[in-house]
Order: C-alpha cells, then sequence, then structure tokens
C-alpha cells in the first residue's frame, strides 16, 4: 500500500527541508539521507514523486543538495534547530562545530518532543534509543 509523503514542493517543502535541516546538522549520515529517499520513491504513487528524489538518491556530497532540489526547501525554527542536535547527540553522531553543548541541545529536544517524534514519523526506519 502506498502513502503520500507531502512537503516535497517548492510550495511546501516542509519535509524536504526538515531532511535537509537533520542533514546538515549531522543528525543523519549520507546513506540515511539515500535511504529516506528511497522510502520517498518505495511509498508514493509515481506522479507524487518529485523529480528531483531520482537525483538526490544518487547524492555525493553535501554541496550538491540544494541544486539537484532546485529551490530552497523550507526551514526549521531555531528551537527545532536546536532540538535537532539533541538527536544527533542522542544517536552519538560526531556532530561537527556544533551551536549548543550537548547538555542544552537535550534541554531543547526535551522541552520539543514533537521535534523527536517528526524525526521518527520523517525516517521510520532509523531505530532510536532516545
Amino acid at each position: 500500500m502506498t502513502e503520500t509523503i507531502t512537503g516535497l514542493t517548492e510550495e511546501d517543502g516542509q519535509t524536504i527541508g526538515f531532511v535537509v535541516s537533520c542533514w546538515y546538522n549531522d543528525v543523519i549520515e549520507l546513506a540515511e539521507l539515500r535511504k529516506w529517499c528511497e522510502h520517498v520513491i518505495i511509498t508514493n504513487e509515481m506522479q507524487d514523486i518529485p523529480h528531483y528524489m531520482f537525483d538526490l538518491v544518487n547524492v555525493d556530497s553535501p554541496g550538491e543538495i540544494l541544486d539537484i532540489i532546485g529551490f530552497l526547501p523550507g526551514e526549521v525554527s531555531r528551537q527545532e534547530d536546536r532540538a535537532l542536535y539533541g538527536i544527533a547527540f542522542g544517536r552519538g553522531r560526531d556532530v561537527f562545530d556544533p551551536p549548543l553543548s550537548r547538555t542544552a541541545a537535550q534541554r531543547a529536544l526535551q522541552a520539543r518532543p514533537d521535534v523527536l517524534q517528526r524525526f521518527r514519523d520523517v525516517f521510520p526506519f532509523i531505530e532510536l534509543d532516545t
């Protein structure tokens, strides 16, 4: 059974913006980004899959992502961004130059449990201990 994953267009780029934020904040690795693309391709009807998804599944470097997408996706809020670092630290990810401490990131995540739920919804194939 297929489902429609929304938020992938220029008019509504909230989901792809969340995914890109997860990538840029070191919450997910490249293999997980690719797996998410495959998840979108497998679970959506063909007419609901943006063309860029087929190129994004083969992305090699972070600099290519916005060029492949072709538009500036939706952005997460500052509080959501901080909570994403809480997920990254909770996953044991090696976060490059984080803008806040591990403790502050964990507090930010505790204050925004909706971000953790969204992460689980967007990346159902990623196991979390958090």
